[in-house]
């Protein structure tokens, strides 16, 4: 058993190294050309943040991988209590809600709202990313910096990291909001005690701001 989780260690392993190779190449052909960087390039949108949640699902799981699937989904507490997991989710959202809610307020009051720039990158993305972003992102988001790192660097600096990843939407606000939701996540996810909860919270609301977003285009 204690070789089998090593060999599926290993394999998360191989994929994290490929997604920074990956990402490092991106990097790389940003200013460069030739046959290779022009496939680079011309996918990038596409090979960027595949690349960027397959390494934080392949890190994650480096991580929290013990012994088989069962195993690992117990320790995550998935599903966990059906019942208290929904009740923490709504009241998550509704936080979360508020908080957005407070962020605009203040952002409009001192005419700094710079949301159009997240409006133009969503509205350069096709529906299979979009789609992408409702179901897989919400994962390997959620097992990355709530599973992993809470624990082990606390809410206020994992939710920091958290927004720090949306910087290439090009919005401070929505760095800032990103932060303050991940500051959210992170106390639902110490109060529950599962991930489960974490995880309806940040795909319902991917879902209802990019349909939001797609309508207002």
């Amino acid at each position: 058993m204690r070789l089998f989780r090593e060999k599926v260690r290993a394999a998360f392993f191989l994929l994290l190294l490929l997604s920074l190779a990956t990402f490092s190449l991106l990097l790389i052909c940003s200013d460069s050309e030739g046959q290779l960087c022009s496939f680079f390039n011309d996918y990038s949108i596409y090979l960027g943040a595949g690349s960027i949640q397959l390494g934080l699902f392949s890190a994650a799981m480096y991580y929290l991988w013990d012994k088989d699937v069962k195993t690992t989904l117990k320790n995550l507490a998935f599903p966990g209590n059906i019942v208290r997991n929904i009740v923490l989710s709504i009241t998550g959202f509704m936080l979360v809600m508020a908080v957005l809610l407070l962020l605009g307020i203040v952002a409009q009051y001192f005419g700094f709202s710079d949301q159009e720039a997240v409006y133009e990158k969503v509205s350069e993305l096709p529906l299979y990313i979009l789609i992408f972003a409702v179901t897989a992102a919400p994962l390997s988001e959620e097992l990355f910096f709530r599973a992993l790192l809470v624990p082990r660097t606390g809410v206020i600096l994992s939710s920091l990291f958290f927004g720090a990843m949306h910087f290439a939407y090009g919005s401070v606000v929505e760095v800032a909001g990103a932060a303050l939701i991940g500051i959210v996540l992170a106390v639902i996810f110490r109060v529950a005690k599962s991930i489960t909860p974490c995880l309806i919270i940040h795909i319902v609301y991917n879902l209802m701001s990019i349909t939001v977003m797609r309508l207002l285009l």
